[in-house]
């Protein structure tokens, strides 16, 4: 039972991965870039969460669609502010802006909302019982958005103008352009998603780990992990990664102490850059912006 138990939270887990590692594919698939500052993106989409909170709102799903909204709108000043200004200067120089970004947003929360975790109300609250085996709703929840959402891009992305010009941008931004594709807001696009899920899994995340504190840099390691072994260059790879390591790590408490759960994960990662750097899903060949 203890078994099934770690696996509903390994599920719930991968599920808040999914929605960083989703972050990490959107950017790498435009521009090339990993974006270090996904983790902490998350922390402030919990942070503006629970100031919404604070001011009254007490329906936490109205909070997450307002953090959402804001999360998109973020993006896009994102792309223009920090991520265009290191065009043509290499994928280091855009690397370096997303590393520093990632401080400002660390420290900047910590200024403005201090340094320490805070309660957040719960999405959901109540439980099913399935056979003995005990389901939060907010379980529930997440797994539902988790799932709405990832339809939601596949077919956007598949069915879609807008996505078809997302993806013929990504894949060759020259012949993009060339048959009247405006690249420049199809990145703006991606970098308005990636933003936008984040804050949303910071919402999510909040009432199990608390809003704000210091776990920026875990969920970027943990979601990049995800996304490196579902491969970055994949959408369904992605995420299966991603909730593959919530339940692998959630799996490895009951044989190891928790201080070393995310040494694992950073020598799992390392091991596979070198031994399958495509990752399960990744393609093996693929043109970036």
């Amino acid at each position: 039972m203890r078994f099934i138990d770690l696996l509903i939270s390994g599920l719930t887990l991968g599920a808040i991965y999914a929605l960083v590692a989703l972050g990490f594919h959107l950017v790498y698939k435009m521009t090339g870039v990993i974006d270090f500052a996904q983790g902490d993106k998350v922390i402030i989409g919990g942070l503006i969460g629970l100031t919404l909170v604070n001011q009254g709102l007490s329906t936490v799903m109205v909070v997450a669609l307002i953090v959402l909204a804001v999360g998109l709108v973020l993006g896009i000043a994102y792309d223009v502010l920090v991520i265009l200004p290191t065009q043509g200067n290499g994928p280091i120089a855009a690397i370096a802006a997303t590393v520093g970004i990632m401080l400002v947003f660390a420290n900047g929360g910590q200024l403005i909302w201090g340094p320490d975790g805070k309660p957040f109300p719960p999405v959901a609250r109540g439980a099913i019982e399935l056979g003995g085996v005990r389901i939060g709703y907010q379980d529930l929840v997440i797994w539902a958005v988790v799932i709405t959402v990832s339809v939601l891009l596949a077919l956007a992305l598949g069915r879609t103008r807008t996505g078809r010009g997302m993806v013929a941008a990504a894949t060759d931004p020259l012949a993009a352009t060339a048959v009247g594709i405006n690249v420049s807001r199809m990145r703006a696009i991606a970098f308005a998603l990636a933003f936008g899920l984040s804050a949303l899994a910071g919402v999510l995340v909040a009432p199990i780990t608390l809003a704000g504190g210091a776990l920026g840099t875990a969920l970027t390691l943990k979601g990049f992990t995800g996304a490196v072994l579902g491969g970055l260059s994949s959408t369904r790879g992605v995420l299966l990664g991603a909730v593959l390591l919530g339940v692998i790590e959630s799996e490895l408490a009951l044989m190891l102490p928790n201080n070393l759960v995310d040494p694992i994960v950073l020598i799992a990662l390392i091991f596979i850059l070198l031994v399958m750097p495509n990752g399960l899903f990744g393609l093996r060949r693929q043109r970036l912006a």
